[in-house]
């Protein structure tokens, strides 16, 4: 083997050594630049980093200042001219430039010479952002020498994604390299226990809320209270129509006056006649009737005025809703609730429904005050479902409050988020999907 051939092999696994040996990109860049002059002739080297094409090193220079003119003046070059470099690798261009020949008098010249330069991009389609080598020389290179630049280049490339490998942690290439130990902890997360849960709609709901109805079939004359209003135990709420019961009392006071006045004229003349007694218990027999009838008509106009059987907070709709409205004996009308006693009423959707212990926690989270969750717990769950106008059929569960936050209203509407058992996290996950899965197979 030729001298010099081995000379030059030397030197380029030496120059690979001390690329795999470089401690960080700067380091490799200034044996990039100042180690290569023992493999090809070169003026200048310079080495341009990034995908801005930056100088980061030069040739026998320790330190470079990329503002510098002569810096600008090759990153200008090299950022017009790296896109025909990436496509024929290396790229060699004639750059001319003009020196000033000394002479007597007047004869001076200025003579335009030419040099080569040589740009070398170290990266690829995938790492595009490694930079370039860029080198300064008089003559072009030759088919040797190019190829030399490639193996040098390629040197460099895989010293520099080697350290970059080495800083930066890739979780793809770990599972690659690793499938046993990627696959058992794949494994192990989907076994990992979490609490299973279920957001359904809810709301404050009183705790054995009083009934206000009507005790006689009726129109609603008048409402005495406001909405939401505090109320005393016997105070009067609403008033139903009583004309005709009014018209019904002033009928029979007239017939109890004119049965009075014969009972009167009755026991006078029985004075007179001892055989008149039937027509004197007739008569009072007659009277007594009224009067019953009287105190039937006084209970049915006390009837048509409603009052509160307890203390409390009166809820109900808007009273234009109410007036001149018929209504039936029993019908809700208004209740009456204590604005301390209340409880989580959710309506879960049977298609949400999961296993859920015995005084599973509950947070009601109220669509006006979304930030102030109430904790609660479980005390009922219905086995009967119920269908809403706007619902689908869902199952009613209450829960007593434990947090409570005061600034809530009662009758407050929200979503409840209900815990129930651990479950592994591949059923929580797809509990859903194979639930649909099942409907749509029919399995």
């Amino acid at each position: 083997m030729d001298t010099r051939l081995l000379e030059k092999l030397n030197t380029f696994l030496a120059l690979e050594k001390r690329l795999r040996s470089a401690s960080d990109e700067s380091q490799i860049a200034r044996i990039a630049c100042t180690d290569s002059q023992l493999l090809l002739a070169f003026d200048t080297c310079l080495f341009l980093s990034g995908p801005a094409l930056t100088l980061t090193a030069a040739s026998n220079v320790v330190a470079v200042d990329a503002t510098a003119s002569e810096a600008h003046h090759w990153q200008q070059l090299a950022r017009e001219n790296i896109h025909r470099a990436n496509t024929q690798p290396p790229l060699q261009l004639s750059i001319p430039f003009s020196t000033a020949a000394v002479g007597a008098g007047t004869n001076n010249k200025t003579e335009i010479l030419h040099k080569t330069l040589v740009l070398m991009p170290l990266g690829s389609a995938r790492n595009a952002d490694l930079g370039c080598l860029a080198l300064l020389r008089a003559k072009a290179l030759s088919e040797q020498e190019q190829e030399i630049l490639r193996e040098l280049a390629a040197a460099v490339r895989q010293a520099m994604l080697a350290l970059r490998g080495a800083k930066r942690f890739s979780l793809r290439h770990w599972f690659r390299r690793r499938p046993l130990i990627a696959a058992g902890l794949l494994l192990g997360v989907c076994l990992l226990p979490v609490r299973q849960s279920v957001l359904a709609p809810a709301s404050l709901a009183a705790i054995d809320p009083r009934i206000v109805s009507a005790r006689t079939d009726g129109v609603i004359r008048e409402i005495n209270i406001p909405p939401n209003a505090r109320v005393e135990d016997g105070q009067l709420l609403f008033t139903l129509e009583d004309a005709e019961v009014s018209a019904e009392i002033d009928r029979v006071q007239q017939e109890i006056a004119l049965y009075s006045e014969r009972l009167r004229m009755t026991r006078q003349y029985n004075f007179q006649q001892t055989s008149a007694g039937h027509k004197l218990a007739e008569a009072e027999t007659d009277l007594a009737i009224r009067h019953l009838e009287l105190d039937f008509q006084q209970a049915q106009l006390e009837k048509t005025r409603v009052k509160a059987p307890a203390s409390g907070i009166a809820t109900y709709t808007d009273p234009a809703e109410w007036i001149g409205r018929r209504i039936r004996a029993g019908e809700k009308v208004m209740e009456i609730v204590q604005p301390d006693a209340r409880q989580i009423q959710i309506d879960l959707p049977t298609v949400d429904a999961i296993a859920l212990p015995e005084h599973a926690r509950t947070v009601f989270y109220a669509e006006s005050d979304p930030l102030s969750p109430i904790e609660g717990q479980l005390h009922y769950h219905s086995l009967l479902t119920s269908e809403g106008e706007n619902l689908p059929a869902s199952y009613r569960l209450l829960a007593r409050i434990e947090q409570d936050h005061p600034q809530i209203l009662i009758n407050t509407r929200g979503h409840a988020r209900i815990y129930g058992a651990r479950v592994p996290l591949i059923y929580y996950l797809l509990r859903k999907p194979l639930a649909s899965a099942r409907r749509w197979l029919g399995v």
